[in-house]
Parts: structure tokens; C-alpha cells; sequence
């Protein structure tokens, strides 16, 4: 509800501004004139992750819209947690990275795939950037299942992890995290590296959940994708992260 509350205010804003009426707000309309265009090429130039995260939008929806025992319903039946996995893993490994629990956790994501997924996608493009994101997911998901039902046979986790809520795109933004320190250099590069890690230690350390391995098994996937980060035309400098747009 918060995401779709914020979209329809951007849209009242942009009308708004559009118009010549209200002289007082000249001053706000130059301003606007001039983020509305950077924004709109910064959104067109990573079409794979806005689209991703309108898909994510309109999952959200739904969920602010459903009672509160079919939204639980609906997030448990797309979870990976080992009950599913066990019944429809193809189903379930894909359609988990497409719901989110709440429209402020949206909201988060948003923000986050803007400052880290939108500039890789610009550097190696939509295929690739999606072919991480999906390897960490996977990835992620069966190492951290494979790591909880060790953990059930020996009696180390309650039985109820089996059927524990997991969605959500953290796997596979972490491993899109991971991969974009190849695209910096020198301290940058070193520095990006030792704060992604120390976050997903620190998150580890201070809450006791599975997903928080997972994270981590995230970014182990993100670097070994080494490969794929390489440019495929030789010569050529890699694009801006940030895309910049002079605007008359």
C-alpha cells in the first residue's frame, strides 16, 4: 500500500507540475524540469531491474489487497522453505523472488535496487545482470536448504523451519551486490567488498535466522561469477554506473 501510495503521488506531483497554473510554484516546477528528465533516463537504462521491481509492485498490491489469512496463504505456498521445495521446487525456486511481505519492505528494495542492481545492469547489461540475480536466488535457496535439512536431522533447528515464510529477492540482490565490486577499482573496490561483507556478518550475528546463511552463500555466487562480469568486446570502456543527461 505504501508503494502503490507513494507512485500515485509521484504521478499528482508530475500533473501538477505540468501545468502553468499557480505561479508560486515556478520555482518548484524548475527543479522538477530538471530530476523528472535524469530520472526517467536513469529508469530507461536499466529496463531488466525497474521491470523486475514493477512486477514486484503489483505482487505487493496484491497482498495489501487480500485479507490477511490469503496473503499468508499465498507467501507460504510461494516460499522455498523444504515443504514446498519438496512438493514443486521448479514453481517455488521461481515464483519466490517475485513477492515481498510488506509494502515498506518494497519500499526498501526499491531504494536498494536503484543505488546497486540499476548501475550493474548498465555495465553488463540485462541477460547477464538476470543470469546472477537468478544464480544467486537458486543458488542460495538450495544451499541454505540443503544446510537446514542437515540441521533438522541432527536436531539442531526446530521442525517448524520446514515450513518457515521465505520469499523475497535478498538472494539474488546480494549476489548482484557482490559482482559489482569487479566494476570498481583500488581502495574502492576494497572498501565496497569489506562493508557487503561486514553487513551480512553483522545482520548474522544479531538475528538467527537461516536466510541470513543464505545471504552469505549469496555473495560467495556474486564473486565466483567472476566470468561473467568480464566485457565481451575487448577495447571498449565499460559505461557509467550513474548515468548523467544534460538537460537544455
Amino acid at each position: 500500500m505504501i508503494a502503490a501510495v507513494l507512485l500515485v503521488l509521484v504521478l499528482a506531483i508530475n500533473r501538477v507540475m505540468a501545468q502553468e497554473r499557480w505561479p508560486r510554484l515556478e520555482p518548484a516546477r524548475k527543479v522538477w524540469r530538471w530530476i523528472a528528465p535524469r530520472v526517467v533516463q536513469y529508469v530507461r537504462s536499466a529496463p531488466g531491474t525497474y521491470a523486475y521491481l514493477f512486477v514486484l509492485l503489483i505482487t505487493t498490491w496484491v497482498l495489501q489487497t487480500s485479507s490477511s489469512r490469503i496473503a499468508n496463504q499465498l507467501l507460504l505456498e510461494r516460499s522455498t522453505n523444504l515443504h514446498q521445495l519438496s512438493r514443486d521446487p521448479v514453481r517455488v525456486l521461481f515464483a519466490s523472488a517475485f513477492w515481498v511481505s510488506s509494502g515498506l519492505e518494497l519500499v526498501g528494495w526499491i531504494a536498494l535496487f536503484s543505488v546497486v542492481v540499476a548501475p550493474v545492469e548498465r555495465w553488463l547489461g540485462t541477460a547477464r545482470t538476470a543470469t546472477v540475480f537468478f544464480l544467486g536466488h537458486v543458488g542460495a535457496t538450495l544451499l541454505t536448504a540443503v544446510g537446514l535439512w542437515l540441521a533438522l536431522r541432527a536436531d539442531l533447528v526446530e521442525s517448524s523451519v520446514a515450513n518457515a515464510r521465505d520469499v523475497g529477492p535478498s538472494y539474488g540482490f546480494f549476489a548482484v551486490a557482490a559482482i559489482l565490486a569487479y566494476r570498481l577499482g583500488g581502495s574502492s573496490r576494497r572498501v565496497y567488498a569489506a562493508a557487503l561483507v561486514l553487513w551480512v556478518v553483522v545482520d548474522l550475528a544479531l538475528f538467527d535466522s537461516f536466510a541470513n546463511f543464505g545471504h552469505l552463500a549469496a555473495l560467495a555466487i556474486g564473486i565466483a561469477c567472476f566470468p561473467i562480469s568480464r566485457r565481451r568486446v575487448g577495447g571498449l570502456r565499460p559505461p557509467p554506473l550513474y548515468p548523467e543527461r544534460s538537460v537544455r
